[in-house]
């Protein structure tokens, strides 16, 4: 059971990763390509929708979901556990990331004016920088999470064979 719950974990992780990688690919870009009114605008609106859209779901379910398979597994010690905690501690650090960082940093940009393009430079740079950070860290927890879910199998099939 505790497999279910860190592959359930492992999938937010990525699910999360991979919506954040779409900022940092090509949102963030394009938004750095266009006048400073239009980005601002449209990165105050997306600040807006983000925290009552389905994002919160993964970045939020992933984070809940790794401390109860960190407890879980720090507990009942199964096979693969500490890698288990390494992926559920990586995804607390996004998550981390998203409520140090982003959180704050969008409220404030809310009252930015839309003409204020040296606002939108300094933002942009920062936000995104930190955003490849969570990326990284989503995406490399999910993965390492994926890993200690099937580990167990892997080991039982080889063994006997």
């Amino acid at each position: 059971m505790l497999e279910v719950l860190i592959g359930l974990t492992a999938f937010g992780a990525l699910l999360a990763g991979g919506a954040l990688f779409a900022f940092s690919s090509f949102v963030m870009p394009a938004l750095r390509s266009v006048d400073a009114h239009s980005a601002i605008t449209s990165m105050q609106a997306m600040n807006v929708e983000a925290p009552r859209s389905a994002l919160m779901l993964p970045l939020v379910g992933s984070a809940v979901m790794a401390i109860a398979a960190a407890v879980w597994a720090s507990i009942s010690r199964p096979e693969g556990w500490v890698l288990a905690l390494v992926g559920c501690v990586g995804v607390l650090a996004a998550f981390a990331v998203t409520v140090i960082y982003h959180v704050p940093r969008n409220d404030a940009f809310a009252s930015v004016g839309t003409a204020d393009e040296a606002s939108w430079i300094a933002y942009a740079a920062g936000w995104t920088m930190w955003n490849h950070v969570r990326v990284g860290l989503y995406l490399a927890s999910g993965i390492v999470l994926a890993v200690s879910a099937v580990l167990p199998a892997i080991r039982t099939v080889d063994a006997a064979q």
